[in-house]
């Protein structure tokens, strides 16, 4: 056998053997967007604001890999879901808010069978966020994207963030997950495009609760 066959074929055993310890877990939650800003130091100097967030839903899958041949109940959670939250902009509660983002969780998780039926488990790790859209629609119609740096708008939003997760939660028979979290954001969401602005940072925390069903 050549050298090529040969890492096919191990590359398809390893595969094979992955998927054979893997786990569909398709999910969906509520999510509340928790935003804090600070003001920039040469207007309003001193000025924090803890915005009330936004609210939404999420729906998406993620795989669970059981690593019970490393260590009994450990598994590797990736995944992907998207997020639609909705809310008023912080400076003027006419102005509605409006968020759709791709999540992608990379997490590790511990489960400790209780009974047969009843497994709790905790889990950790980090999740990337991609902002496809984040919109404000004034009072008069008019609507902005803070994704745009030439917005017209009191503030531009930079589309990535980067988070840190812990959960905890149940499995029931072997086919329900229902998880409660918080993922703290590290990444300052605010994007600086003059001198003259009234923020200096945005960040943002998520609180979760989702229900997934085990395939």
């Amino acid at each position: 056998m050549s050298y090529m066959k040969k890492i096919i074929v191990l590359a398809a055993a390893l595969f094979l053997g992955w998927q054979a310890n893997a786990q569909i877990v398709a999910n969906a939650g509520y999510a509340h967007a928790f935003e804090t800003m600070k003001s920039a130091n040469n207007l309003t100097a001193g000025y924090d604001y803890d915005h009330a967030g936004l609210d939404g839903l999420f729906a998406g899958a993620n795989y669970y890999f059981s690593l019970d041949d490393v260590v009994d109940g450990l598994a590797a959670v990736p995944g992907a879901n998207l997020s639609l939250l909705f809310g008023r902009y912080w400076m003027d509660d006419d102005f509605k808010v409006r968020e759709l983002a791709l999540n992608l969780p990379m997490q590790a998780s511990y489960t400790y069978e209780v009974n047969e039926s009843l497994k709790v488990f905790g889990q950790t790790g980090p999740t990337l966020q991609f902002a496809l859209a984040h919109k404000v629609k004034d009072n008069h119609g008019t609507t902005y994207s803070l994704l745009n740096k030439n917005n017209n708008f009191y503030e531009v939003r930079k589309p990535f963030n980067f988070y840190w997760g812990l959960a905890a939660g149940v499995e029931v028979s072997d086919m329900l997950r229902i998880e409660a979290g918080y993922d703290f954001g590290f990444a300052n969401l605010h994007r600086s495009v003059s001198d003259h602005e009234f923020l200096r940072s945005v960040k943002r925390g998520f609180l979760h609760f989702s229900v997934g069903y085990l395939f």
